[in-house]
Formats: structure tokens, sequence, C-alpha cells
């Protein structure tokens, strides 16, 4: 995925850390894949969308949001 620079701490990061002011983290939660950004809006739905769209073709099945019916 654009902007990935790897681990911290054991947590994957894209385009900074916590200590930057535009970042992407992302944790495995019981209920599946959780992201946090900060970031601009347009750009972060740009990039989830993206995340989707190629985890689905790389997995097989569909992958979304459980608010609009995927679980």
């Amino acid at each position: 995925m654009p902007g990935w620079i790897g681990y911290k701490s054991g947590i994957p990061y894209w385009f900074g850390t916590e200590e930057d002011d535009v970042f992407i983290e992302a944790s495995v939660e019981p209920s599946g894949l959780s992201f946090y950004a900060q970031m601009n809006s347009d750009v972060w739905i740009s990039w989830i969308e993206t995340f989707k769209l190629e985890a689905t073709k790389v997995l097989g099945f569909d992958v979304g949001e459980p608010e609009d019916g995927y679980v």
C-alpha cells in the first residue's frame, strides 16, 4: 500500500508514526483489522478504499466495513 514505512514496536505504519502530523496505523482486534489515521479526510478515504479493493483481490472475498454489512 502507498506510504508503507514499516513497523515500530510491532505496529504497522504508513506515511509516518504517532510523532508525525500524518500517519496511519493498524491493529488486530477481536472484531477484525482496525485502522487509525491522522490525515486529510479525502486522502484517508482514497487510501482505505484502495486497501479494501486490494485486500479483496488478494484474499478472494469481499473486504469492507461491518456497518456496511460485511462480516
